[in-house]
């Protein structure tokens, strides 16, 4: 009789448990919902991470971000500028170039009569930790003097998508202090920070990749003044021994405290270009391209020009994107 009770309660049993689940996986999905773009995960950090105070009520809105409130750096040198500049210009500086600011060490008199605009640093030509760190103090300080609403550094071989960046930046609350980028690094990076006496101390933080690009809110940036502004850049990228994206993830996150903020769609010619989805290409905010074991890593993507005529793909993203552009196919 214990049977057969069991034999029929047995499918009402099945049923209510797979019910169960069921509504356990909706209020799972409905309450946890996906972000593209996460804060960066790590111990906490002292001072917590300060995003600004909520809104009051009735608090005028500030106006919508446009491309015009973000500053964008381009960080090259003299060798570079018939090569690898010449390939931005052509393409995506074409297409904001009040606001786009390139960052070199030589007089070009032939871009300066074209209407760019030419930031001569004074600085060293090579690869050095100072030569770097000098380019990115007098980045900063440029941003600084100007009445834009957000800075972004890149490199001279990204490709940037500018409706993706603006997409990205509007995004966040304008009044926050925002820190986004990739880090090249799958944990923070351990620095040693030299204090007086010649003592030191271990320090871990994330910063972004220079060679994908990050922005910061101006808020952000003017809480980096006492370290950053002027010489003082210098000065703190040579406490800790690492060049200048190191020395902006430092100040931000050892410094102030606020944890950067991680995103995807940055991308460096130190991963693997070829994982990136071609459906998602048009997407991403910045793309790179370099040379890896004497192959050419960049995006794999088809358009009007052949891998020989446009080993970068930059060429046939700004078609894709642009396709009214005069010189595309």
């Amino acid at each position: 009789m214990r049977r057969r009770s069991i034999r029929r309660k047995l499918p009402v049993l099945i049923v209510a448990f797979f019910f169960i689940l069921y509504v356990d996986f909706q209020l799972s999905t409905s309450s946890h919902p996906k972000v593209s773009v996460a804060p960066a995960k790590g111990p906490p950090r002292d001072p917590a991470p300060s995003r600004g105070p909520p809104p009051s009520e009735g608090a005028p809105r500030a106006a919508a971000l446009t491309l015009e409130d973000v500053y964008v750096a381009v960080k090259t040198t003299g060798r570079f500028h018939r090569t690898r500049l010449a390939l931005l210009l052509a393409t995506w500086i074409s297409r904001i170039k009040a606001h786009t600011f390139i960052f070199t060490d030589v007089e070009d008199e032939e871009l300066q009569s074209n209407g760019y605009n030419m930031v001569v640093t004074g600085c060293q030509s090579d690869h050095s930790q100072q030569a770097l760190s000098c380019k990115m103090s007098a980045e900063y300080d440029g941003f600084m003097a100007s009445n834009h609403r957000w800075f972004c550094h890149v490199d001279d071989d990204n490709y940037v998508n500018a409706e993706a960046l603006l997409a990205l930046l509007s995004t966040f609350p304008q009044d926050a202090d925002i820190y986004v980028g990739k880090p090249s690094l799958d944990k923070p990076i351990t620095a040693h920070e030299l204090l007086e006496g010649n003592a030191t101390r271990e320090v871990r933080f994330w910063f972004a990749t220079g060679g994908a690009g990050f922005c910061l809110s101006r808020r952000l940036a003017e809480k980096m003044a006492p370290w950053a502004s002027g010489p003082r850049f210098e000065r703190t990228s040579a406490t800790i021994r690492l060049p200048d994206d190191c020395t902006v993830g430092f100040i931000v996150e050892k410094r102030l405290g606020i944890s950067m903020v991680h995103c995807p769609l940055f991308h460096s010619h130190l991963e693997n270009l070829l994982l990136v989805s071609r459906r998602s290409i048009l997407h991403q905010v910045t793309l790179s391209y370099g040379m890896f074991e004497n192959k050419m890593n960049s995006i794999e993507v088809k358009g009007g020009f052949s891998k020989a005529d446009d080993p970068s793909r930059f060429k046939t993203v700004h078609c894709l994107l642009y396709p009214f552009t005069s010189w595309c196919p």
